[in-house]
């Protein structure tokens, strides 16, 4: 094999304007931080956030309010020991707080695989959602037990009814919601 051959395709590429550029955009993007997870993210008082993740030393918190994920690191082992994915915790008075109630509330809200599929074939069937601009947004009237209303269109005089199952638990009346892949999400 000839080696010249080798080294003159990868200088020719060294010295190509495209591959210059494509390279200095790559090193770019791998020296920011990813923008959906933030290290040691400012706590914030009263709100909710919910484990999505346990790391050795410390754990991924999902705030509830702006959607946005942070690695917390300072957790005492023995409140580590205590939560798991999913526990809903409060930080309140500079500490964060096991709230039991919330984190059962979220536990009964959840549906296997199966069931959500079914639920959401039999939404997609009788709704005729898929009809409508994906654009829309959508807007919660009122929350039920196992349905909300959702009212959209110019000045929300539409309404449509849709299963809990199928809209993000922490959601409420303020939350600006659309319809992608067969599922609602917040903006």
């Amino acid at each position: 094999m000839n080696l010249n051959l080798v080294n003159d395709l990868f200088n020719n590429a060294k010295n190509n304007q495209f591959v210059k550029n494509f390279m200095s955009e790559l090193s770019e993007v791998l020296q920011k931080p990813n923008k959906n997870i933030k290290q040691n993210n400012l706590k914030q008082e009263n709100i909710l956030y919910q484990v999505v993740d346990m790391d050795v030393d410390g754990a991924y918190l999902y705030n509830t309010t702006n959607n946005m994920i942070s690695k917390e690191t300072d957790i005492s082992e023995d409140f580590l020991d205590k939560i798991g994915n999913d526990t809903v915790l409060r930080y309140k008075n500079g500490e964060y707080i096991i709230e039991e109630e919330l984190t059962q509330k979220f536990m009964d809200s959840l549906v296997d695989v199966k069931e959500y599929k079914e639920i959401q074939d039999k939404f997609l069937k009788e709704s005729k959602i898929l009809e409508n601009d994906e654009n829309i947004r959508y807007k919660i009237e009122e929350r039920n037990s196992d349905y909300s209303i959702l009212s959209f269109g110019k000045n929300n005089e539409s309404t449509i009814k849709v299963p809990n199952a199928l809209i993000p638990f922490w959601t409420n009346s303020k939350d600006s919601l659309y319809f992608k892949n067969g599922k609602f999400n917040r903006d």
